[in-house]
């Protein structure tokens, strides 16, 4: 399959939005399709994932990826952008100041050390009084606000029963930057051995594992894999 302009227009929108439901990845490919494809055909599910395959293969090489996840709180699959580097935050310097990229690390680190990584947006916004040092004055809870919007609008948090969680994007985005400053904290579920940001806690132990992993688990299965016990808890 030869890169196109389906494949360019594609990659625009990801990158453009951040996070996409797999729903809006269909709704945006076919009006790509009426553009530039051809117009007798209605693409699917499966062209979505040839197209993604496509583009992925052409930026790789310059740490980018497109990546398909499910995003638990809102048991919605999603498109995600993501950046591969060591440092993701760092490239958005040329769009954020060092002072709303501040704001920015201080949430991601309150949403890590919560006990449901989630946070109240009073408690959000309080968070600007959290400055780099004494010199630099605290973010502006105007703009603040502004913030949050633009960032929960790219998909890095989201705001579910008025609390802010990671979004899909930072999910994704944010996991290696996460484990390596929070490793003491950031638990990986034993089922599929990726990060786990929002789950299912076994009545009987300590292990939460995704949601989506242990349903398919209790298809089989009827006791915790973690300590054995009859799974009680219902998802």
């Amino acid at each position: 399959m030869a890169y196109t302009n389906v494949h360019r227009a594609f990659l625009q929108a990801c990158s453009n939005r951040g996070a996409i439901s797999k729903q809006q990845a269909l709704d945006v490919l076919i009006g790509i399709y009426a553009r530039y494809g051809d117009g007798d055909t209605i693409p699917n599910e499966d062209d979505i994932i040839d197209v993604v395959a496509k583009i992925n293969e052409r930026i790789y090489q310059f740490d980018q990826k497109i990546v398909y996840t499910h995003y638990e709180p809102l048991e919605e699959d999603f498109y995600v952008f993501v950046n591969l580097q060591e440092s993701p935050i760092d490239l958005q310097q040329n769009i954020f100041t060092p002072q709303e990229l501040h704001f920015f690390r201080v949430l991601l680190r309150e949403l890590t050390l919560s006990e449901d990584h989630t946070l109240t947006t009073i408690i959000c916004l309080n968070l600007t009084n959290d400055t780099v040092n004494e010199t630099v004055k605290p973010l502006p809870k105007t703009r603040a606000e502004q913030l949050l919007h633009e960032w929960s609008a790219l998909g890095y948090f989201a705001v579910l029963d008025e609390k802010l969680h990671f979004g899909p994007k930072s999910v994704v985005e944010f996991d290696k930057y996460l484990t390596k400053n929070y490793s003491d904290i950031i638990s990986r579920c034993c089922l599929c051995n990726v990060t786990i940001f929002y789950g299912v806690r076994c009545a009987s132990c300590p292990q939460i594992l995704h949601k989506d992993c242990l349903k398919k688990y209790l298809r089989r299965l009827t006791n915790c894999p973690a300590c054995k016990e009859l799974w009680s808890v219902p998802i």
